[in-house]
Formats: C-alpha cells, sequence, structure tokens
C-alpha cells in the first residue's frame, strides 16, 4: 500500500507532500488545477517514463519519494534482497533527475537501476491512466489481457513459444543461407572432385620431377657415359690386349723405385707414403668405374617411362598452372574444401533435424496455449460480464474472439498450418454487444467513451481477483459517465477498495463521496509562480467540496444538500 508521496519541482509540483490510506481515496479539484500530476509522479518514481523537461522553472533538478507499506511475509522481501531487513516494515522508492537528464534510482537510500524500481512497482502498484481505455481499441493488446487472467503457466508457455519461435526464425534464416551457398557451391564441388580424382590418380609426390630428369638425363646419356668411362677405366687399368700398361701400374712402379731409394735418403719416406695412397686411391676408382659400367645399361623402356611421367605431371602444371610443389599444396586444399563440405551437408541435415525438432515443439506449445485460451476465454467473458452488469451495463454480451490464420508456411497443427507470432497460433479479440439487439462489434467500434471506460474498470476488477497488487491508481476512470453510471462506477471502486488500496481522480460526486480519504488539489497562483497543493478535507469542508462539484464555483444551499445526501444517503 502506498503510505505517502512527496514530489519536489515536478512542473508546478515544487513542494507537495500527500499521505493516502488503505480504501478508497480520491482525488479532486477544478480543471488544470494539477491532479495528473500525482499519478504521473507515481508512475515516475517506479520508472515510468520522465525527462528533465519536467523539472520546475528555476529549479536544478527534480526529486520524488513514495513510501509503501511492506508486508512482514510477502515474495517482495526475497526480490528486494539486503535492500530490506526483517525490522524493516516500509519500504521508500526514490527519482531523481538533474537539468542534465542525469538520473538517480534509490530504494531506502542505496542506489539501484531503473530496473529495481520497475520490479518494485509491477508488484505494488497498478496505474490506470485517463487514456488507458483507449489501449482496449488496439485489438493486439486483447491477448495480453487474456494471457495475464489464465495466469503465469499461460505467461510462462508463450514466452516459451516466443524463444522458440525466434530460435525456428533464424534457423530458417541460416538454412536458407545454406542453400544458397549451396546452389553456389554446386559447380566448384564438381570441379574440385575431378581435380581431386585427377590428382589423385597422379600419386605425386614432393622432389619427383628433379629426380625424373635427373634420370632421364642420365637414361639419354648412356652410350656417352659407356664410351668415355670405359676409356677412363682403361687409362686406370691399362688394356692387355694392346700390351698397354695402365696408370695403376705406372705409380706401382714408379712407388716401388721411390721407396727403394728411401735407403739412400730417408728423405723420400713422405714421396713412396703420398704414390703408395695415390695407388690406392687409383685402385679403388678403377673397381668404382668397373662397377658402374657394369650395371650401366641401355635402358629405352626406361627412358619411355620416365619421359611419359614428366609429360604428365607438366600436364598437370600447365592445367592448373602451378608447379609440382604447388600441385600437392592444391590437393590438400581440395581434399580440405571437399571435406567442409560434406561436413555442411551434415550441418545442413542437422539444422533441417533442429527445424523440425522446433516445429513440432512449437506445435506442442501454440496447440496448449490455444486449447488454454478457448477454455478461459468463456470464463473471463462472463467474468466481465458480471462486472459490466453491476456497471449499468446488466445486457451487455461480452466475447473473447480467438481465431487463427492459415499460412502455408506457419506452424502444423494436425491438418493445418497457421502463421505464428511471438505470442502463438492465436489472434485475440475482444467483441461486445453493448446493449440488445446489437450485434457483437470489435470495442474498437464503441463510440461512447463512458462504455469504454467500464470495459477497463470491469477488465481491472477481475484481473484485481486474481492478482496480489496492493494497489490500484485510477486517472479519471468516470469519464464520459454520470448520473446512474457514475453511482454503478462509484459502487465498483467501493467494492474493489474493500480488499485492496484504490487511488482515484475524479470529477464525479457520487464516487468522491464514497471515499474513506479525500484529497483535494488546487493551483495557488502568485505574481512569480503558480503551485500545486494537496490537502486532506473533512467535515464542512469536504460538502463544501462536493458541493463545487454539484455545481461549480458558485456553490449554493441546493447543491450543499445534494453533497450532504452523497455523503449521508
Amino acid at each position: 500500500m502506498l503510505l505517502a508521496l512527496d514530489i519536489h519541482n515536478l512542473a508546478i509540483a515544487h513542494d507537495v507532500h500527500v499521505s493516502f490510506d488503505d480504501g478508497l481515496n480520491v482525488i479532486t479539484g477544478e480543471t488544470g488545477a494539477g491532479k495528473t500530476i500525482l499519478v504521473r509522479a507515481i508512475s515516475a518514481v517506479l520508472g515510468g517514463k520522465l525527462t528533465s523537461d519536467f523539472i520546475s522553472v528555476g529549479a536544478d533538478s527534480l526529486r520524488l519519494d513514495a513510501e509503501f507499506a511492506l508486508p512482514r511475509v510477502c515474495s517482495l522481501r526475497d526480490m528486494l534482497g539486503d535492500l530490506v531487513t526483517d525490522d524493516d516494515m516500509t519500504v521508500v522508492a526514490t527519482r531523481e533527475v538533474d537539468r542534465t537528464g542525469r538520473h538517480k534510482y534509490r530504494i531506502n537510500g542505496r542506489i539501484v537501476p531503473i530496473s529495481t524500481l520497475r520490479l518494485l512497482g509491477e508488484s505494488l502498484v497498478d496505474v490506470h491512466g485517463q487514456h488507458e481505455p483507449q489501449s482496449l481499441l488496439v485489438r493486439e493488446n486483447h491477448l495480453q489481457l487474456l494471457d495475464s487472467f489464465l495466469g503465469h503457466d499461460t505467461q510462462t508457455e508463450r514466452e516459451l513459444f516466443g524463444t522458440r519461435l525466434a530460435e525456428l526464425r533464424a534457423a530458417r534464416r541460416e538454412l536458407e543461407q545454406m542453400e544458397t551457398r549451396r546452389a553456389e557451391w554446386d559447380n566448384e564441388t564438381t570441379y574440385l572432385e575431378f581435380a581431386s580424382e585427377e590428382l589423385e590418380r597422379a600419386q605425386l609426390r614432393a622432389g619427383e620431377d628433379g629426380l625424373l630428369i635427373a634420370e632421364q638425363r642420365l637414361l639419354e646419356n648412356v652410350r656417352e657415359l659407356q664410351e668415355q668411362l670405359g676409356q677412363a677405366w682403361a687409362a686406370l687399368a691399362g688394356d692387355e690386349s694392346r700390351d698397354s700398361e695402365g696408370i695403376v701400374r705406372q705409380v706401382g712402379r714408379l712407388h716401388h723405385t721411390i721407396d727403394a731409394l728411401c735407403s739412400i735418403d730417408p728423405r723420400l719416406n713422405d714421396v713412396a707414403s703420398l704414390l703408395d695412397g695415390a695407388q690406392a686411391s687409383l685402385k679403388e676408382a678403377g673397381s668404382t668405374l668397373s662397377d658402374y659400367l657394369s650395371r650401366l645399361e641401355l635402358d629405352d623402356a626406361r627412358l619411355a617411362q620416365v619421359t611419359e611421367r614428366l609429360d604428365a605431371i607438366a600436364r598437370l602444371e600447365e592445367k592448373y598452372h602451378k608447379d609440382l610443389d604447388g600441385l600437392l599444396a592444391f590437393e590438400t586444399e581440395i581434399d580440405g574444401k571437399l571435406h567442409e563440405r560434406h561436413e555442411r551437408a551434415g550441418d545442413e541435415a542437422g539444422l533441417r533435424g533442429h527445424i523440425a525438432q522446433l516445429e513440432n515443439e512449437l506445435s506442442t506449445i501454440g496447440a496448449s496455449l490455444t486449447a488454454k485460451r478457448k477454455q478461459g476465454g468463456p470464463v473471463l467473458a462472463r467474468k466481465v460480464e458480471e462486472q459490466l452488469a453491476e456497471l449499468a451495463m446488466s445486457n451487455a454480451r461480452f466475447v473473447c474472439s480467438i481465431e487463427q490464420s492459415v499460412d502455408e508456411q506457419g506452424i502444423a497443427v494436425g491438418d493445418e498450418r497457421f502463421k505464428a507470432s511471438e505470442t502463438g497460433l492465436d489472434v485475440v479479440e475482444f467483441l461486445i454487444a453493448p446493449n440488445p439487439g446489437e450485434g457483437l462489434r470489435p470495442l474498437r467500434e464503441i463510440a461512447s467513451g463512458g462504455e469504454l471506460s467500464r470495459v477497463m474498470l470491469a477488465l481491472k476488477t477481475v484481473f484485481a481477483e486474481t492478482d496480489q497488487i496492493p494497489t490500484m491508481v485510477f486517472d479519471e476512470v468516470d469519464a464520459g459517465i454520470s448520473g446512474e453510471t457514475g453511482l454503478a462506477v462509484a459502487g465498483k471502486l467501493s467494492s474493489l477498495s474493500m480488499h485492496r488500496q484504490v487511488i482515484v481522480i475524479t470529477h464525479l460526486p457520487t464516487i468522491a463521496a464514497k471515499a474513506g480519504t479525500h484529497l483535494v488539489i488546487s493551483k495557488e497562483q502568485s505574481e512569480d509562480a503558480t503551485t500545486v497543493e494537496v490537502h486532506r478535507v473533512t467535515g464542512e469542508e469536504r460538502v463544501r467540496e462536493l458541493a463545487r462539484m454539484v455545481s461549480g464555483d458558485q456553490v449554493s444551499e441546493v447543491a450543499l444538500a445534494n453533497a450532504r445526501e452523497f455523503l449521508f444517503p
């Protein structure tokens, strides 16, 4: 319950303190006196819209403080955590704005984010602004109202539907992108697969071309090698058929001669050693040449193979504009790209499966929401009709229309596909027939503001049966009504106030007379400024305020008598 509201420098409310009681609190005053400032202040201190433009002329900042009673045991205490202690029986919400547009939000003097103020407001106050009946004209709001009536489980299920629908839309976009890329990749994939097969058949090896070129050069010059190396071997070994002594034997004889002379002059030992080593090296060179020549054969078949292999490599290099190392790197690159495509094909299949799973889940959730709404819609309609009957609309018919739109791309339920939105598969619209003989029409076709206000009050009353919000604020809920209808609205507000605190800005004396607490707001003007003042009226002062509401500024004895009759019927 709202205990007190302090306003400092909000528009023309420079320094206003208002205390409220439980039950029905009414706020009255002349037109233009600033009554809606109180509603704006209550809404703003709990996180509603507020800018520096509302700071009073000449002031540097504005400040709003709202004090609420806090039950000893309630879920709100858990939400506030250490912002309140076990001994706190009240909680104070504070909001400040300076000329630079800087905002400060506090709970019990401690800085908090605006989201915490809003959570506090959602738990403590339901503000019904003077333009709120117009929200009933927007069909999209009707589903929210129905779901609020159906309770937490329905709203949780609806939120889950919205989450899954967002996931489905994202998955479908991703699949569409995959399909577009896949179409672009088809030709390239065919090319890559052909190139992969061709290079795999070629069985290329790193450095192979250099080895083949060397082998080709050898095979092409076998005859010359045989001739030249044969002569070299003959020079080393000699030719017995020609009685030709080879270099090895010549060096051997020379070594023998020098070795014999060493006994005469030992200084020749070094020469002898050198000749001995030369003879050994020449013998080894001759043996190696002999072995090489024995294995050196003219192999035209092998030469053809080598040449053909080099030609094949050259064709691949020319075809793909790469050398052998480049071809090997390209082969690895192709394998990677084809593997990626195979993985993406798997991803696409997995994504299609995920989409099917999401569609099935949405179908189940959507069907469940539709069933709950179709079951709960008539219940809400019946309760609203009961409330309208108490608001002088006893013959009104109220219906919650729940329909679906067929959509080939929508969510399948049974044999049909329905258009989906974040709230489910349903389109909800409130229909009303205010008077007997009239057909059901959308609320937006109601011409009477009084009828619309009563429908809103009826809905608020129905919702009050299920929510636990302790304070309801109505800004001119009596717009467009008077007479007997005004009495009915007054009775309804009085009934509401038996179970929670109700704060009403009204211009009807019939409503004001029902209040346990009557506050009057007035505008005081001086040469320098205009200010707002709020004071509580009782006794004769209250009678005169009601009389003013009956007759205007000129309070007559008849108006005073009427006022007393309102207060003491």
